[in-house]
């Protein structure tokens, strides 16, 4: 961390002015660092980045599990001008984004999966923290991005930064970081002057399973059907033969 230290401060300070740092060698969930740091005032940009985990999550509880200093694991504050439902959809672009500057194309899965080489490489959590004080809404978001994975849990496909761009080594979780930051600063910008509609063409056209059957898993019970189209609200528009359903949330496997 110490030999990345200064590019990283200078990108973070760059992409997101009120921009603070930490870093941790191991914590249960860096969500929960920032979560507290945004509830104490801290400013919109307050990043913690750890390099394990012991009870890191993802949607719905789920675990979120990588070997020490396999993963980029970090969280970041963010304040949103504009709806904080964009926030996930700006963050999956970003990623996709700073992949693409190291050569690696990624995909999009709804509603927050980054796919490549065949698995998922990267999850997003974002998360409303109600009692943080300031302007705007708090949305404090995590990003996980596997770098140095050698195997996953059995059923579980999974890709890493290591085998897709062997030879060359993986970067960093810090020079990752000072490439995403400028690219999460740019998407949310983005959503703050135009929507998720300005969002939406990019994401559409890296997402994966729009116009095909897909069985998703929601709060509600199961939907499934063919997968139209993401709409101005992120939501994800199936067509079933009791007419289109509007899904905010869900697990979604695409046939």
């Amino acid at each position: 961390m110490r030999g990345a230290e200064r590019p990283l401060l200078v990108a973070g300070a760059t992409a997101f002015p009120g921009f603070s740092f930490r870093w941790v060698s191991r914590t249960p969930s860096t969500q929960d660092l920032v979560r507290a740091a945004a509830r104490a005032g801290a400013a919109a940009g307050h990043l913690v980045a750890a390099g394990e985990q012991t009870a890191g999550r993802g949607r719905q509880g789920r675990r979120w599990e990588a070997p020490p200093g396999g993963a980029l694991l970090a969280s970041i504050l963010l304040r949103p001008r504009t709806t904080a439902e964009g926030v996930p959809l700006a963050a999956g672009l970003a990623v996709t984004d700073a992949l693409a500057r190291l050569g690696v194309e990624a995909r999009l899965k709804w509603p927050n999966d980054v796919l490549a080489g065949g698995g998922k490489l990267a999850g997003i959590l974002a998360e409303v923290e109600p009692a943080a004080p300031g302007p705007g809404v708090a949305v404090v978001l995590g990003i996980g991005v596997n770098l140095r994975v050698d195997a996953f849990p059995e059923g579980v496909a999974g890709a890493s930064l290591h085998r897709l761009l062997a030879p060359a080594p993986p970067p960093s979780a810090e020079e990752l970081l000072v490439v995403l930051l400028p690219a999460l600063a740019s998407r949310v910008r983005s959503l703050e002057g135009g929507g998720i509609a300005a969002l939406l063409p990019d994401w559409r056209a890296r997402a994966v399973g729009l116009g095909g059957r897909v069985v998703a898993e929601t709060p509600g019970g199961r939907v499934e059907g063919r997968a139209l189209d993401i709409d101005s609200g992120g939501a994800l528009l199936v067509e079933t033969n009791a007419g289109t359903v509007r899904l905010l949330a869900g697990d979604a496997h695409f046939l």
